[in-house]
Formats: C-alpha cells, structure tokens, sequence
C-alpha cells in the first residue's frame, strides 16, 4: 500500500498539484491554497505542530506518513518536511490510500474534501 501512496503522490508531482518546499508550503497553508497537507514523520514537533495548527486553522486536512526521505523520493527532489496537493481530486485520492496505511485517524474526515 506504501507504493500506492507514494506513486499517486509522484504522479500528483507530475501533473504539477504539489507544492514543496518549506516557504513555499507556508504561504499556501497561510492562504488557504491547498486540499491536503502531507507532513513527514520525522519532521522536528515544533514545526510540525505549527503546520498542523496552520492547515487546521484553513480547515486543511492533514496526514502525518513516511519519512523526509521517502516523501522528497516520490516526488524526485531532495528531502521534505511537508508537501501540500492542490488539488482537491488528488487530496481526496491520497487520503483514501493512506487509511490502508495509518494515515487517516490524523486528519479530518474525507467528506470535508467532498
């Protein structure tokens, strides 16, 4: 199921709906501009809690999966504490494979994407 997750995640990259990167991650979580918040696993708490508080405040839903490493991977970049999709059909997707991996208890409840 991690595959799944990771390849849907990869071809959300490609079809350009990911935003990585640390800044740029912020101000879309700052202004609403996402559909589902992806948070590594190992990211520091603090920061983590921040971000969750921030997609949490825009009514953002959020899954915590996978390491820095493994999330940078899928999307062929260097390692990332978080990634946000833009868009809400590939949110809604990913959020569906990741209650196959422990995923889904940490966000909000997939009807708010529908």
């Amino acid at each position: 199921m991690n595959d799944k997750f990771l390849q849907m995640l990869g071809l959300a990259q490609r079809a350009g709906v990911v935003i990585s990167g640390t800044l740029a991650c912020t101000a879309a979580l700052k202004k609403g501009k996402g559909s589902l918040l992806v948070l590594a696993g190992d990211t520091e708490p603090k920061a983590a809690a921040l971000y969750r508080q921030m997609a949490e405040s825009k009514r953002i839903p959020f899954l915590t999966l996978f390491s820095q490493a493994a999330l940078g991977n899928a999307i062929g970049k260097s390692r990332r504490a978080l990634v946000v999709i833009a868009d809400p059909n590939f949110a809604r997707r990913l959020q569906e494979l990741s209650l196959n991996i422990g995923g889904g208890p940490t966000c909000p409840k997939l009807e708010s994407l529908s």
